[in-house]
């Protein structure tokens, strides 16, 4: 579970305030041209805009930081932006009859776009299950928020973890290492006939998505110009989309593994497993392949090379063919619930390998924006 539609709404409230979408359409699409003016002694000054003064509430005398940016671009900040911003607080106003989920959405998407605070008010009676369905999932799914007040008309969020006490690198790292570390213990649950390992599978993508979330969390924070990229440890702002394309993908990969343990033990339940032991044999043969494609293709994005893009996306088209032969000889050979459920395992199979298609060929954008980047410094 990740961002939802409604993040890119949430966000203008929060980090541009209400009424001030007309401001970032005309700053980011228009732009505004500027002269530059000489100044004695050798510099050069030009104009702020009289709207980003007054959004910041800025006047003279206020001080400004003017980093510039890999890509050669200047970027300005008022002093005191990033690490030292101003606490967000935000309300959800829960109407009659909402239920966990409307309530997830809502607060996964405030929390994703850097609220610090969010409290949630209540215009009718919420039953007890839905409350505990809403702590449930902000316990297990979303890293270092807390219930700091709860009444019977309200109950209050706060994010108590900082977007850079966890470089982003260690976030990802983690991300893509605990899908991995499900996907090996899958392949051995089958091999084992281990019913136990398969229920701790489904379970761990709970920390997939709070990983995920975080990440999405830091990477925003970035984008909004709360933090400058090395805050959280990002080389530079450009990679931004990169790496949050790279980490949804994992994501989903993860979601995969956890749909196939399940699959899994439901075969448990019909004896596909023990009856048809040639097939498990085949499909832990192909998983282990499954894998080694996971393993080459997150850690190229980490550190990417056009050969070895080359070599990973060759592999998946070869693992593609492979799970589309095993579909044909073996589904044809099983009982029909066996069948449908194999059919089922192996659809996700074939997802994983596509999500490590996408990160090959994402890890080869990243190679090029690198080097874009490094010809425009020099």
């Amino acid at each position: 579970m990740g961002p939802h539609a409604m993040v890119l709404g949430v966000a203008g409230d929060i980090l541009f305030g209400p009424g001030m979408w007309w401001f970032l359409f005309l700053g980011c699409l228009v732009g505004e041209t500027r002269r530059i003016q000489a100044t004695g002694g050798g510099s050069y000054v030009i104009t702020l805009p009289k709207e980003w003064i007054r959004l910041h509430r800025l006047g003279k005398g206020s001080e400004v930081i003017v980093s510039v940016e890999p890509d050669g671009s200047l970027r300005i900040r008022p002093v005191g932006a990033g690490g030292g911003r101003a606490s967000i607080t935000t309300r959800i106003v829960v109407e009659p009859g909402w239920g966990v989920g409307e309530l997830v959405r809502r607060l996964v998407s405030y929390y994703v776009v850097g609220a610090d605070v969010i409290e949630l008010v209540f215009r009718g009676q919420v039953g007890a299950e839905v409350l505990r369905g809403l702590r449930d999932f902000v316990s297990r799914r979303l890293i270092g928020v807390e219930v700091v007040e709860e009444s019977s008309s309200s109950i209050v969020f706060q994010v108590v973890a900082d977007e850079a006490s966890l470089p982003l690198s260690t976030s990802v790292r983690r991300l893509m290492r605990t899908v991995e570390l499900m996907l090996d213990d899958l392949i051995t649950a089958l091999r084992e006939l281990n019913e136990a390992t398969l229920l701790e599978i489904d379970e761990r993508d709970d920390v997939v998505d709070k990983f995920y979330m975080f990440i999405s969390r830091q990477l925003v924070s970035v984008l909004a110009g709360h933090r400058q990229p090395g805050e959280i440890g990002l080389g530079s702002a450009a990679e931004a989309g990169l790496i949050l394309m790279a980490s949804k993908h994992v994501e989903r990969a993860g979601d995969h593994v956890s749909r196939m343990a399940r699959s899994a033990l439901e075969g448990f339940r019909l004896g596909l497993w023990t009856r048809y032991s040639s097939v498990r044999d085949r499909v832990v043969e192909h998983l282990a392949g499954v894998l080694e494609n996971y393993r080459d293709a997150v850690t190229t994005f980490l550190n990417p090379s056009p050969e070895r893009v080359d070599r990973g996306v060759e592999a998946s088209s070869r693992l593609r063919a492979e799970n589309d032969e095993i579909a044909r000889q073996i589904v044809g050979s099983l009982d029909y619930s066996s069948a449908m459920l194999m059919q089922r395992f192996l659809e996700s199979a074939r997802r994983i390998v596509d999500y490590n298609t996408d990160m090959f060929e994402l890890s080869l954008n990243r190679r090029m924006l690198a080097e874009i980047l490094d010809q425009r410094k020099s």
